[in-house]
């Protein structure tokens, strides 16, 4: 039923365990073991579930955290590292700057799109990132990032199909003043400086504020030729939050919260698979890839306990997201790039000398909450204004740039040589996108072992695309869907410490517009239809051994119905997202955690996925294209493109990880002092799976790898000193293989970052 699991790898932290806590059997004297044995319990977590904060434990969906500490110690700054610590989640790199989130292999096959979204979407403090690009924001000082799995209609404001991600900022405390400072040290020349204050205007206003900058050399570099020395992967950023919270009075709470990053440094290293040199972190390539980044997002809270009962609450959103980037579209240099596309002349270069993204967003949501004994219930209303500008330009030809010194020293439309053509694409495009919504959900307890949850939602979705692309060619598009989702629970309470639940939840996610298509044949559509699943789920949430231990288990099944992928068409340049009529997805997945005794416990999860394509669709592969030799503009090139069709019935849908697993082991040492010593070690185990839904054996199979990391806290007083290590054994992990759809088709692969050893020291006042 499941994919292939090589086990060796879950061997490695062995030896690790043996080292790192033997004093575990010692640790306190007798009487402090006995003083010890009232607080082996597992803690409560919290999660934001059904609108309000939850045990985790009480809570009838599949949703997993990872506090801030957590990723402040795996040295996970932004999102896209946060690989391997979820069950069923992937975050894959995805062409430089973008990021395809998948969780059990729902995701977003059509990044390259602007008229598509994600099927995991990103929230801050409950309010939705309109723009994807967000995933690879740095986090800063947060308190909480909640993963939820499957469909999330009717939990957050901007509906889900595959899952939610919710970064929760820290809050002030109110009538407290307080802070930290801390500084980070470690090798590829890392350092990090965090502030944090927390201040008190009274006792009913708080004022909290972190500002953190950080930097690092790259993990990769350019190696040869005129960029030689040139890094990638290296890091320069600029991040804060402010969080202003007053209660006039018992009833009333406001928050005013902002968050703003800046980041500028080089690209990300995409090194392709035709790369002569065999050290994966050194690349052949003759362009220089940029990258920046400036976002901002404004959030404004308001929850008011209404003098008739239910609590009113109001989430208001803006956001504003600037990105500017070159990329080396080949990931080669001229003398290895020889490609003949068109069937008349070769190209050796392929490069991006600007690409630029603007959004605007502005999202409001209104709902209210009550409940008594017998039932709780949440109704609101959601509405979204997002604007999304894309201007693109790639060059390919035969004709050197090398020899142009400014396009080296400064990428960019400014600097553009004389390419000959002088285009290969180009576009010019916004995207407007104004979403409604209506929901509802009730939970009623039928009595002290059943409750009931159903839920309702109904989103209307209207885009306006307009564009001009490949040789100016305009384009205008109108869109309308519109969608009833809903969900039907069953929980049992078996026992105060043992829930069992069921559920069956749908999900939707927008179609849109093929404006490339409008240049090509009369039967290529010009657009795609929306993508809907079915979720079927049955969990079990328990506390085991006198509170000492916490197993999760979760079984889940989708059938999905016009799955959105990015195409090829037999018609040159008439490609894009098309639909997959019929596919299916099923996995298990085990979150467990468990205190062996007075200072050692252990925390983990398992899970395994796997699925196949039902239908029959004949599409054309453009990695077989490209092999092919076939010309697009040859007499015979749209009858030869045809004939490369394959199949995609019985494939394995893209991002699911065959089998995945985390072991945590943590170890605390009470000195007589009073001193606290913690350490952990953190083992991750990452399977294989397929990157597109073609199944190429030479190019979408991302082999699996593992990590371990270390980790030791020693705190005496305000004082704290962390030394860490990640990726202890340097592994060189492949993160995603992505091959272009567009251009010359290149297949590259990124890595997941080298092993950094650093330390820290923050103190605490």
């Amino acid at each position: 039923m499941f994919g292939h699991f090589e086990p060796k790898g879950f061997f490695k932290p062995a030896f690790l365990v043996i080292l790192l806590f033997p004093l575990s059997l010692f640790s306190q004297s007798p009487e402090e073991k006995d003083d010890k044995k009232s607080e082996d319990v597992i803690e409560e977590i919290t999660v934001t579930a059904r609108k309000r904060e939850v045990n985790i434990q009480e809570a009838p969906i599949a949703v997993s955290v990872m506090s801030g500490e957590d990723f402040d110690r795996a040295n996970i700054i932004k999102l896209d590292n946060f690989n391997g610590y979820v069950p069923g989640l992937v975050v894959a790199k995805n062409d430089g700057a973008g990021r395809v989130v998948a969780i059990r292999g729902v995701g977003w096959e059509t990044a390259q799109s602007l008229a598509t979204q994600p099927s995991v979407l990103v929230y801050l403090d409950g309010v939705y990132l309109a723009n994807p690009l967000a995933l690879g924001l740095d986090l800063g000082d947060i308190e909480r990032v909640e993963v939820t799995r499957g469909p999330q209609g009717t939990e957050f404001g901007q509906g889900t199909t595959g899952g939610a991600i919710n970064i929760v900022t820290r809050k002030p405390d109110l009538g407290l003043t307080s802070g930290y400072v801390e500084t980070s040290v470690g090798d590829h020349g890392l350092f990090r400086g965090t502030a944090a204050v927390n201040a008190a205007f009274n006792d009913k206003t708080s004022f909290l504020a972190s500002i953190r900058k950080g930097q690092r050399d790259g993990f990769a570099e350019i190696e040869g030729g005129a960029l030689d020395g040139y890094e990638l992967d290296n890091s320069d950023t600029l991040v804060g939050h402010f969080n202003l919270t007053t209660t006039p009075n018992e009833n009333l709470t406001i928050r005013l919260a902002g968050f703003i990053h800046d980041s500028d440094q080089n690209g990300a290293a995409q090194k392709s698979i035709h790369d002569p040199n065999p050290d994966p972190r050194k690349l052949t390539q003759d362009y220089p890839s940029t990258f920046a980044m400036y976002n901002h997002s404004f959030t404004g809270i308001v929850e008011w306990q209404t003098p008739w009962g239910p609590t009113f609450k109001s989430l208001t959103g803006t956001q504003r997201l600037e990105k500017e980037q070159t990329v080396d579209g080949d990931r080669l240099t001229e003398d290895l790039v020889s490609v003949n596309l068109t069937g008349f002349a070769d190209v050796n270069f392929d490069v991006l000398p600007y690409w630029d993204n603007d959004s605007d967003a502005f999202s409001q949501e209104f709902m209210l909450q009550g409940g008594s004994d017998k039932s709780d219930w949440v109704a609101g209303i959601y509405y979204l204004d997002h604007e999304n500008y894309n201007d693109f330009l790639e060059a390919t030809g035969p004709a050197p740039f090398s020899q142009f010194e400014d396009v080296l020293a400064n990428p960019g439309p400014d600097t553009l040589p004389p390419f000959t053509p002088p285009l290969e694409f180009v576009e010019s495009r916004t995207l407007t996108r104004k979403d409604s919504a209506v929901y509802g959900q009730g939970t009623f307890r039928l009595n002290d072992i059943y409750a009931l949850t159903a839920g309702v939602r109904f989103q209307r979705d209207k885009s306006v695309d307009e564009a001009t692309q490949f040789w100016f060619v305009d384009s205008y598009l109108e869109l309308v869907d519109e969608a009833f989702t809903w969900k039907l629970g069953l929980d049992i309470n078996l026992t105060p410490e043992n829930l069992m639940y069921f559920l069956v939840s749908t999900g939707w996610k927008n179609g849109g517009n093929n404006p490339g298509a409008a240049n090509g044949a009369m039967d290529v559509s010009l657009s795609f239809k929306p993508e809907e699943v079915t979720s079927f789920e049955i969990g079990s949430k328990n506390v085991l051994g006198n509170s000492k231990g916490r197993l999760n288990l979760v079984g889940f099944f989708y059938d999905y119905e016009n799955y959105q992928f990015a195409q090829e068409d037999p018609v040159p340049f008439t490609g894009g997202p098309g639909n997959i009529p019929e596919l299916e997805i099923y996995g298990l997945e085990a979150e467990f955690s468990w205190i062996i005794n007075y200072s050692l416990r252990m925390d983990g999860f398992l899970a395994t996925t796997d699925g196949e394509i039902k239908s029959d669709l004949y599409t054309l592969d453009v990695v077989d294209f490209l092999n092919s030799g076939f010309g697009r503009f040859l007499p015979t090139g749209v009858e030869d493109r045809a004939s490369l069709r394959k199949n995609l019935r019985g494939n394995t849908p893209p991002k699911l990880v065959d089998l995945s697993g985390r072991l945590v082991f943590s170890h605390t040492h009470l000195f007589e002092n009073g001193t606290v010593l913690t350490s952990s070690l953190d083992y991750i185990y990452r399977g294989d799976f397929q990157y597109r839904v073609f199944n190429n054996p030479t190019v979408d199979t991302v082999p699996s790898y593992d990590t371990t990391a270390l980790y030791f806290n020693y705190a005496v007083g305000d004082f704290e000193m962390t030394l860490s290590a990640t990726n202890l054994f340097d592994e060189d992990g492949v993160n995603s293989r992505f091959t272009n759809p567009y251009g010359l088709h290149t297949t590259s692969e990124e890595f997941i970052p080298s092993r950094e050893i650093f330390g820290t020291v923050r103190y605490t006042f």
